[in-house]
């Protein structure tokens, strides 16, 4: 079992490639798991984990010892997967929304109750669109208030909220023949 320690720490920044790849084995499925969420193509997961371990690596020495390393490395993977969305050449594109769109609540639509597993939701939100996709699961799984998510990704208010409104609409129809397959088995 790895453990970070000073000596590791210390070890990381003189370059030991053994205890890299520890490290590495040791935080791979933290950052897969986000990156999994955020993206369905198995390569750009694999390219947003290992830029993020990288910038773990160079950054080790702002780790500070005795707080919690993988909180500390989800928020380099996050900064990796926004940056990555950020470097996309369509992406003015990508955030543009629908004028139809007001003032509707986020919150107006009725839950569905169902129940699922993990890999049933994910394959749900695989199917939204990229920067639907990246700003509902800044808003509804990591917590981002609108704001943070509007400075984080350059975009308004309205977009935003739009991108999760139009994500909650599509979720609920996936949600809805979920339920419906589920009652007809």
């Amino acid at each position: 079992m790895f453990e970070l320690n000073r000596d590791s720490v210390h070890a990381i920044k003189k370059g030991d490639r053994k205890i890299i790849l520890d490290l590495y084995r040791y935080t791979f499925q933290v950052l897969m798991g986000n990156a999994v969420r955020y993206s369905s193509d198995q390569e750009k997961q694999m390219e947003m984990v290992n830029n993020a371990f990288m910038k773990i690596i160079a950054n080790i020495d702002q780790f500070q010892l005795g707080t919690a390393y993988f909180s500390w490395a989800k928020q380099i993977v996050k900064r990796e997967i926004i940056d990555d969305f950020r470097k996309n050449k369509r992406y003015k594109e990508l955030f543009s929304y629908n004028d139809d769109y007001k003032n509707d609540s986020l919150l107006s639509e009725p839950e569905i109750n169902t129940t699922f597993q993990a890999e049933e939701l994910q394959l749900l939100l695989d199917q939204l669109p990229p920067a639907t996709k990246l700003v509902f699961n800044l808003y509804a799984i990591d917590g981002f208030s609108s704001k943070e998510i509007m400075d984080e990704l350059q975009i308004s208010y309205e977009t935003v909220k739009w991108h999760i409104k139009e994500a909650r609409k599509r979720l609920k129809i996936a949600l809805s023949i979920h339920q419906t397959q589920e009652v007809k088995s």
